[in-house]
């Protein structure tokens, strides 16, 4: 049998329709995408579970009540939910975002090298922590349409989705992000090849 992948829509509309088994798919396909975003906003295991767990019990209650009307635009959907509840538990412990890199999201991951040796390696983990502390003197609205797109890696149309302004708004903020990271960066004498 053809692996035909089953729209998001037709998913969530069979869900609505008593197909619990539709959600098990929905959560399986973008259960990776949703949570490395939380991930990469709260940096932490548990709280990321709890969010996580928090945006699917939104998702049932939405779309149980029937009142889910985005049309075939799933994802989004689900990742402004958690979005959202990422922005309340912040505001619930009066805190912001501690900045930590993990693995799956380095921003040397996007310059490819030869293996380094140790050295190398101690000079890069230096580099990408100065430009931890750099991305942090971002304004916000900056700095996170920077981690959305290379840490997260979404499309500057899911960006536009979960941030609720337009494509040419979060294109404009990532230029000044890598504008305002350029001058940060120059201002802090780093050098980022060697």
């Amino acid at each position: 049998m053809a692996n035909v992948q089953i729209p998001d829509a037709l998913l969530v509309k069979s869900y609505v329709a008593g197909d619990e088994n539709a959600l098990a798919i929905l959560i399986k396909r973008h259960q990776s995408k949703i949570y490395g975003f939380i991930y990469s906003k709260v940096n932490d295991r548990d709280i990321s579970d709890d969010i996580f767990q928090d945006t699917f019990i939104k998702v049932i209650k939405t779309l149980k009540s029937n009142s889910y009307n985005e049309e075939g635009k799933f994802l989004p959907w689900v990742m402004r939910i958690a979005h959202n509840l990422i922005i309340d538990h912040f505001r619930r412990n009066k805190k912001m975002p501690m900045f930590r890199e993990t693995e799956e999201f380095s921003i040397f991951s996007i310059m490819t090298d030869n293996v380094p040796n140790i050295e190398d390696r101690i000079i890069t983990e230096q580099v990408e922590l100065d430009v931890q502390k750099l991305i942090l003197e971002l304004p916000n609205d900056q700095r996170e349409v920077l981690m959305m797109r290379i840490y997260q890696d979404l499309s500057f149309k899911e960006i536009s989705e979960i941030t609720g302004v337009s494509i040419n708004t979060a294109l404009g903020r990532m230029r000044y992000a890598l504008m305002n990271l350029r001058k940060i960066i120059e201002k802090n004498q780093i050098v980022l090849t060697n």
